[in-house]
């Protein structure tokens, strides 16, 4: 019973017990909403504190000047990674993830599949003419590849959460590494080759983290709501 409350299973108040695939397991949730909380404020605070500017602030440099000591990003592997972060990569994956979802019957992940990465990338687009920072004349912030990376690193996890069904604490490490091994490695690309400042990136990744985990919190409360209506229906 454990874990069916931790993935989705509940009863509907007549006694009778319902399993809908959740796209967040139920253990997680609170989790998710404070790293979705955290993220908009952090988006936020970025965005008010670059706005408008065109210079690297004392985070960036500082940022940059430990990503140079690493060494360049321009391999041949890191320039197949960069390609991930494309809008047509983003929405052809994430079209892929949704395929899997569904073949695995996971209809709710399947919707946040769809909608969490394509919420990043309008998140990203429309902001940045709005804060204005720009980088060699072109906008910058946020970091659209690092919020597309982060969004399908994002939802890859749910997807291997959901399969594997591990613990509560297995699962938020899992979440939490899909999200900062794809959307981190693609930070240090970005940076290392000059596309973007530092906070660029964090602001991609936490825009990415708002859409995705927002949207799988949103899908499982209307699924939630839903089914109890039909049980009581």
């Amino acid at each position: 019973m454990r874990e069916g409350k931790a993935f989705g299973r509940y009863s509907d108040g007549m006694g009778t017990l319902q399993s809908s695939p959740s796209a967040l397991p139920h253990a997680l949730r609170r989790q998710a909403a404070v790293a979705v909380a955290l993220s908009g404020v952090v988006f936020v605070l970025l965005a008010w504190r670059y706005a408008g500017n065109s210079t690297p602030g004392r985070l960036d440099n500082r940022s940059q000047s430990l990503i140079d000591s690493i060494g360049p990003g321009d391999t041949r592997g890191g320039d197949l990674l960069m390609g991930v972060g494309d809008a047509w990569s983003v929405v052809v994956l994430s079209l892929l993830l949704a395929g899997i979802c569904v073949a695995l019957r996971l209809r709710r992940l399947a919707v946040v599949a769809v909608v969490g990465p394509g919420l990043a990338g309008l998140l990203t687009t429309v902001s940045k003419p709005l804060i204005g920072r720009t980088l060699d004349g072109d906008f910058a912030y946020p970091s659209g590849h690092a919020g597309g990376a982060t969004a399908l690193g994002l939802v890859a996890a749910l997807v291997v959460v959901s399969v594997m069904r591990p613990g509560p604490a297995a699962a938020g490490l899992l979440v939490a590494a899909g999200a900062v091994l794809l959307g981190g490695s693609m930070a240090f690309l970005l940076v290392a080759g000059d596309v973007h400042y530092p906070t660029d990136a964090i602001g991609g990744f936490c825009a990415a983290v708002v859409a995705v985990l927002g949207s799988a919190l949103a899908v499982d409360a209307l699924g939630l709501l839903r089914d109890r209506r039909t049980g009581a229906g």
